[in-house]
């Protein structure tokens, strides 16, 4: 059950839909919905729907709300119910000079509302504080995270290290393309990592409108099976 719950509880994406977010804030208000599926030995998890909606506070901050159904399918069981709720903050440290790198922190609270008896929701609030640094060259970006999550109230099992990195490359103005790995390891457990990748596009064909694809995998799981994802995204920006 800890590894559904693990696996409900991320996500993924901040950038777009690559697990390794951005340094950038939503500069518009922003309604998103997102359909995600996570599967590995033991069955499948899916996130059908999250809803978020994204609000501008000034041109360095912008904050996040998301909120929707999970469903984990087993060959023996199956359950649904609702999400937790996730707040989320974008703060932009610095913004990118020739002599300087942008940086951005995001903090996330998950508050437990979603259905625990389910296995949906943890029943725990949970803190997650990725800070990102990136670089833009011509057509690629290339972007650093380093993430600590803390689930309170529970073992060090749940208290996350992680690092990753992300190169993103613009062919057009409508289309983005992008590579990230990411591994994270529990507090006092280095042995007990997972390492995996994720390869995702996004397709802008208005201003106003943005489509996100990603297919994951895992590359080494040390904590459990390998992990195979799936994600699909639409955004409307106004």
């Amino acid at each position: 059950m800890l590894t559904f719950a693990y696996m409900l509880a991320t996500p993924g994406a901040e950038a777009g839909p690559w697990e390794v977010g951005g340094t950038g804030v939503d500069s518009k208000r922003k309604v998103k919905a997102e359909l995600a599926l996570k599967q590995d030995a033991g069955g499948r998890v899916w996130s059908r729907p999250v809803l978020g909606y994204a609000l501008p506070l000034n041109a360095a901050m912008s904050v996040e709300v998301a909120y929707g159904y999970g469903v984990i399918e087993r060959s023996d069981h199956r359950t649904s119910g609702a999400r937790d709720l996730d707040l989320k903050l974008k703060y932009q440290l610095a913004s990118q000079t020739p002599t300087r790198l942008a940086w951005l922190v995001e903090p996330k609270l998950s508050v437990p509302i979603g259905d625990e008896r389910a296995g949906i929701g943890r029943g725990r609030y949970a803190l997650e504080v990725p800070l990102r640094t990136s670089r833009t060259s011509g057509a690629l970006t290339y972007t650093a995270e380093a993430r600590y999550t803390h689930v309170f109230g529970t073992p060090r099992a749940q208290q996350l290290w992680g690092m990753g990195g992300l190169v993103e490359y613009v062919p057009s103005p409508a289309w983005v393309l992008g590579i990230d790995v990411f591994a994270d390891t529990p507090r006092g457990d280095a042995s007990s990592y997972h390492l995996r990748s994720n390869v995702a596009a996004k397709w802008r064909p208005t201003e106003a409108v943005e489509v996100q694809a990603l297919v994951g995998r895992s590359l080494s799981n040390q904590r459990g099976a390998a992990q195979t994802s799936y994600k699909l995204v639409l955004e409307y920006k106004h």
